[in-house]
């Protein structure tokens, strides 16, 4: 740890960012491996405060979605696009996309969409 916390010095880290990022580990892992991340607490750390770390759940949450396209319950294509994006942008996707175009050539007679999962086109 301290060769590797002295590389992590000379490279512009403030070292208390680094400890409370290595003390954060630290508690993550301690279900695991209980005594091990103990001791190194007490070796970086005074006061015992292990309180788990939080997150931004917002943080999470990712812009793009994959989608899967089929076509009779056949996966055909998978969509890169943004998050809740409505059936009908979705429809006017796929009928701008050559690979799908010979599977439909307007024979839709039903969709089953699921919002950033999947759509079934039913011919």
């Amino acid at each position: 740890m301290h060769s590797y916390l002295s590389d992590a010095l000379k490279n512009n880290y403030k070292k208390e960012t680094l400890l409370a990022n290595y003390k954060k580990i630290l508690i993550s892992i301690m279900p695991v491996t209980p005594h091990f991340s103990n001791e190194c607490l007490k070796l970086i750390s005074k006061n015992h405060d292990l309180t788990w770390p939080t997150y931004d759940e917002n943080l999470l949450i990712e812009n793009k979605v994959k989608i899967v396209i089929q076509i009779n319950g056949k996966k055909r294509e998978l969509f890169d696009v943004n998050r809740d994006i409505t059936e009908d942008e979705l429809l006017k996707m796929i009928n701008k996309d050559p690979k799908l175009i010979k599977f439909i050539d307007g024979k839709i007679k039903k969709n089953i969409f699921i919002p950033n999962k999947l759509i079934n086109i039913i011919i």
